[in-house]
């Protein structure tokens, strides 16, 4: 008899995991899923996976305004789901979802409640009075899945869950769609970016201080005295924006360091492939996708030890590592790279062998499926 797996997702409509599972799931026929998403429009993806024989369910949520109401709306109206189709598995990813669903599901007595702790640190970093509530969480669940050894180091320093509890389970990206190649739309970000006859060096993240963009700034400055026909592209949106355009012009690099802000997703693997090296000089990191994004489009990386990378790769071997806030060390990466090219391609390589290795969604799926089954 079919499991019943309800997976649950606030704040995100279009969760690409979510799509996969009901993909590989509808050839394989391993559950009967019910998938719900609490935002506050119904997604296009409820949709899309009908043909897939899920089911879809959406509850109106807006996570801007103040959320006590909306919990206990929320809550309510699990509980008596939950109580109604009897799901053998509840599983939860973010904060918001995991609030409510967690503990309905465990009062209406499901026995199986997994959260994947997708957002871990944010609280750690900027709003620690809220960690008594991801401890409520951990408590409602009898499944802990961190993204990455990170996430679970700091979720045993600060949450301090029962450690039996927990696995790490990495995520994944869609190799195939994250690799298209489309030469015309490459051409087209060249041109528009004036990334011709240019050392290209880039990122992919949201203008926030935990980034590490103002380091990747100082590095930069560094770098173009040294290499004059180099530029930076960001693509990324956040709040930091006007403070981040006020380092660059501060230091005289608005020829040098670019923030293009947000890519369409359809587009991304065309800007991967405009860039020789990708940058990640973040402070903590849960997974980051970007960097399997980076990895399976052979872009060779330079990076703080967060995350999927710390997890995955090896320094001088399959990425470039630097310490914390340091631009002198990112510097240090970058200019490795560009000066030694056979290094820079065997990088890549080897961190696209690694990718394959751990980050397809095949892999992650069948980590799912166990997690689901047992």
């Amino acid at each position: 008899m079919q499991k019943h797996v309800v997976m649950i997702i606030a704040n995100s409509p279009n969760p690409s995991y979510f799509s996969w599972f009901a993909e590989l799931n509808a050839i394989e026929n391993n559950f009967k899923f019910t998938f719900i998403f609490l935002a506050t429009a119904k997604p296009d993806l409820t949709e899309k996976l009908k043909k897939y024989n899920v089911t879809s369910r959406w509850y109106y949520f807006d996570f801007a305004p103040k959320k006590h109401w909306q919990y206990i709306k929320l809550f309510s109206k699990l509980f008596f789901l939950f109580r109604k189709i009897k799901p053998d598995v509840v599983q939860t990813n973010l904060f918001d979802d995991s609030f409510v669903a967690l503990f309905a599901a465990r009062l209406a007595g499901v026995k199986k409640r997994v959260i994947t702790k997708q957002d871990t640190g944010y609280h750690i970093s900027y709003c620690p009075k809220f960690i008594p509530y991801d401890r409520f969480n951990n408590s409602n669940a009898t499944d802990i899945l961190p993204v990455s050894q990170e996430s679970m180091e700091l979720i045993l320093k600060y949450e301090k869950p029962d450690p039996s509890k927990i696995k790490i389970v990495h995520h994944a990206v869609d190799q195939d769609r994250i690799t298209v190649l489309n030469p015309e739309e490459i051409l087209s970000l060249k041109n528009k970016y004036n990334l011709h006859n240019k050392i290209v060096v880039g990122t992919v993240s949201r203008y926030v201080f935990s980034k590490g963009y103002f380091e990747i700034v100082e590095a930069i400055n560094i770098l173009v005295k040294q290499f004059p026909n180099l530029v930076f592209i960001a693509a990324g949106w956040g709040p930091q924006k006007d403070k981040i355009t006020e380092a660059i012009k501060k230091n005289g690099l608005e020829s040098h360091f670019l923030l293009v802000d947000k890519i369409n997703f359809d587009s991304m693997p065309s800007f991967y492939k405009c860039l020789d090296i990708y940058v990640h000089a973040a402070h903590y990191e849960p997974f980051g996708f970007v960097y399997a994004e980076a990895m399976f489009n052979k872009i060779p990386i330079v990076s703080t030890r967060v995350g999927a990378a710390l997890d995955a790769l090896k320094h001088k071997e399959s990425c470039y590592f630097s310490d914390f806030k340091s631009p002198e060390q990112i510097a240090e990466g970058i200019a490795y790279l560009i000066n030694d090219p056979v290094a820079k391609q065997d990088m890549a390589q080897k961190a696209y062998e690694i990718a394959k290795a751990n980050f397809s969604k095949e892999i992650m799926w069948d980590n799912y499926k166990s997690i689901f089954s047992s």
